[in-house]
């Protein structure tokens, strides 16, 4: 019937606009041998402390033109880190993109019910590639809102920076293989935690391995 062929013709066409804005890729759920992973954080801070109540999305993109693998992640305050699965490939943070598939050119943010936009930050665009690996996972680090006190004659202004220090993807990291211990959590989160914890013991090593490195030595006196 006519009316089931438009509902079909809406529906393809309604998936076709999501998939230009890219999907948002499974979190939290088991390993697998031919999937790589991500660890990143969100923090939200206001002029009288931090808060959980923020969110705001950016884009996970590989190369390769209209083959193109376009991840939209969601980092919010709620939980102190989000574990999402990505095919290999190599990837780059970029501006969300509007139902059309356009990189929109602000960053929204919003913090205890308060929307903010800002210029999609040049610090993230300029950040080198993240080569993503099957059966791993890459702790890219925090991506913070701070929200600095008003000025006289203007509003609240907002700065997003990611925190790529090698504290912050330690910890990020850690966060996630204290899950796997914490009866509190939810047991979806516990058993994703578990199914990749040698990946997450792996990608500790490294980041250790990499802090050593960067500390200077101090030889007995």
């Amino acid at each position: 019937p006519f009316i089931m062929r438009k509902a079909l013709l809406f529906a393809a066409c309604a998936a076709a606009l999501s998939a230009c804005r890219g999907t948002v890729p499974g979190r939290n759920t088991p390993a697998e041998e031919t999937i790589s992973a991500i660890l990143i954080g969100g923090r939200f801070i206001l002029p009288g402390g931090e808060t959980r109540n923020g969110l705001m999305h950016v884009d996970f993109e590989s190369e390769g033109g209209r083959s193109a693998e376009v991840y939209r992640l969601p980092v919010s305050g709620e939980e102190r880190n989000f574990l999402y699965l990505v095919e290999p490939g190599i990837y780059r943070i970029a501006p969300t993109r509007s139902i059309f598939g356009f990189h929109q050119e602000q960053l929204k943010v919003v913090v205890d019910g308060r929307t903010y936009r800002l210029p999609f930050p040049r610090e993230l665009l300029r950040h080198p590639p993240y080569e993503m690996r099957a059966s791993e996972i890459m702790a890219i680090g925090i991506l913070e809102a701070r929200v600095a006190p008003a000025l006289p004659g203007q509003g609240p202004q907002i700065r997003v920076t990611l925190d790529d220090s090698v504290m912050a993807r330690r910890q990020v990291v850690q966060d996630t293989i204290h899950d796997m211990m914490d009866p509190g959590r939810s047991p979806e989160i516990r058993e994703s935690a578990i199914s990749w914890s040698r990946a997450l013991q792996n990608s500790l090593m490294a980041i250790l391995s990499e802090e050593e490195k960067k500390t200077p030595f101090d030889p007995a006196p």
